[in-house]
């Protein structure tokens, strides 16, 4: 059988253990105060494109922990332990040998224990307990003091003389020290067990990113837990300007102008009321492809602070509701519209020229016949194309005046054709910086020049018969007026900006910024039609 210790080397946070005991706190519904909106994040959640639920997670806070529920958004504290470092880990069968639980073959854990009597305080049951050397339940309606006794129910029944449990029950959470013992269980299904850091000490945890690495790092707020399909699940609650300054110290940190943090402090505020996973519980989730990058306090800083605290509620809106934040590095001199990125039309996320402020984001990529071959079918929308006389098409952009590219069609010598539509699917599909691009197709050839020598030079064209004829793939062979045939090698592709191009530009608001306009006529200009406004 394997020890508790090789049970806990599935926790996603190398163990630091404090030995201390639970101290009872018979608190009756102390509560915190908050002066603006709460925030839940979604941090141990079955998100898109990322899936960060863990079975089990080590926490730590320098002063222990604050144990109890939220009623509302407000936390409502139970009792305190002094541990600095607890393990949450939900519940499946196990048992428990001298005082301590052991792993089944699945590492989970949970047993069938003897119910020494259920009490209206935590005080109580936690005196009842002590005694016996077991621990509290917190189940609906109150507590029990339970005891380990048994691998089957009918042990545990024995051993107490009355009732006996699984425990924790099957939606239950069990609460370990460092060394393998119980502190509590959590069993009330009518509430999820939820935590902060005593005193409002950080709590430090570790989180998944999407490479699978794990860092920990300190968050503040209160912690929700709950458990499904066997793992455990995990909100932060925190205000909503705390919020903000935890994404503002990871998504835009100290280096761009002061209007233009402050720009970005009132999208990072908007993106949190927008809520867009609000009909899955939450509001964001910690992916940043997705909604933001949320580090908690991981580089925060007091300049940075200060900037949020100078918008403090302020929000973007439309039609009196927080709007559908975007925003990217470039967007190469105008920005790509809602309808040519995804197809769906936003009416504040059209296209707006900047063209003078954004040149130095321009970007190429140049390839020869067998490599552009070889690139486009190594990715998987292009791997349906089998030989090498490629030709890529543009054959529509932004309808709104943008250069980002909507219809792109690419085909072989052998007649099949792929066809991609949008600017981010295209995007995608091609891995290039941006859907805004231009392709020039070349030829190597041997020209005479003025001074007599024959040099090499590259063309886009040649004079035909018919006039001149621009080269539009590597299967097209050109016949010039002398009767000779060239053929591309080469293909170049120039484009500009980073990113979707949908919404905010970094870059442009730094132009403007610096041309001496305010973050409000810069939040004004890339969303047209918005208002601000205090949440």
């Amino acid at each position: 059988m394997r020890s508790l210790k090789r049970l806990l080397s599935l926790a996603l946070a190398t163990v630091f253990c404090i030995c201390a005991a639970v101290y009872p706190i018979d608190a009756s519904a102390k509560k915190a105060e908050y002066n603006e909106p709460f925030v839940h994040v979604g941090m141990y959640v079955l998100a898109p494109l990322l899936d960060t639920r863990v079975f089990s997670s080590s926490l730590k806070s320098v002063g222990g922990f604050d144990i109890g529920y939220t009623a509302g958004d407000e936390f409502v504290q139970l009792f305190s332990v002094t541990n600095r470092n607890i393990i949450l880990l939900p519940q499946v069968n196990a048992y428990f040998e001298n005082g301590k639980a052991t792993a089944d073959e699945n590492g989970n854990i949970g047993a069938y224990s003897a119910v020494l009597g259920s009490f209206s305080s935590y005080t109580a049951a936690y005196n009842a307990a002590r005694a016996k050397n077991g621990f509290v339940a917190i189940v609906k309606g109150g507590y029990e003091a339970r005891a380990y006794a048994s691998t089957t129910a009918e042990g545990a029944k024995k051993a107490s003389g009355g009732r006996s449990v699984a425990s924790p029950s099957a939606s239950g959470i069990t609460v370990l020290d460092g060394n393998g013992n119980i502190l509590f269980v959590f069993e009330d299904s009518a509430r999820c067990l939820t935590l902060r850091g005593h005193g409002g000490q950080p709590v430090n945890l570790p989180m998944r990113h999407r490479s699978g690495s794990i860092t920990n790092y300190d968050y503040a707020g209160v912690f929700e837990f709950s458990v499904s399909d066997g793992r455990l699940w995990m909100e932060n609650i925190i205000g909503l300007e705390d919020y903000t300054k935890c994404v503002m110290a990871n998504e835009i940190g100290t280096n761009y102008s002061v209007e233009t943090r402050k720009a970005f402090a009132v999208l990072a505020r908007t993106v949190a009321l927008y809520a867009k996973h609000e009909n899955r519980g939450f509001a964001v989730c910690t992916n940043s492809a997705c909604c933001q990058v949320y580090h908690g306090l991981y580089r925060m800083s007091e300049e940075n602070n200060a900037i949020v605290d100078s918008t403090r509620g302020i929000i973007a809106t439309y039609n009196n509701s927080p709007i559908m934040v975007l925003y990217h590095n470039s967007n190469g001199g105008a920005s790509c519209s809602s309808a040519a990125a995804w197809g769906n039309e936003v009416p504040y996320l059209t296209t707006v020229f900047q063209p003078e402020h954004e040149d130095g984001d321009k970007w190429q990529k140049v390839y020869t016949k067998q490599e552009f071959f070889k690139y486009l079918t190594s990715r998987n929308s292009f791997s349906a194309l089998k030989d090498d006389e490629i030709n890529m098409q543009i054959l529509a952009t932004d309808p709104y005046g943008s250069d980002y590219i909507t219809v792109l069609s690419v085909s072989d010598g052998s007649g099949n054709t792929v066809t991609i539509e949008t600017s981010e699917d295209i995007r995608s599909a091609c891995g290039f910086t941006s859907a805004n691009f231009e392709l020039e197709y070349t030829a190597k050839v041997s020209v005479l020049t003025e001074n007599g020598k024959i040099e090499q030079r590259d063309i886009s064209g040649v004079l035909t018969a018919d006039g001149y004829k621009k080269f539009e793939g590597f299967g097209d062979s050109v016949k010039t007026v002398m009767g000779s045939e060239i053929t591309p090698d080469t293909v170049t592709v120039n484009g500009a900006g980073v990113g979707h191009g949908v919404g905010f530009s970094a870059t442009g608001s730094e132009q403007l910024s610096k041309d001496g306009y305010s973050y409000k006529y810069i939040l004004e200009f890339f969303f047209n039609g918005i208002t601000l406004r205090t949440a």
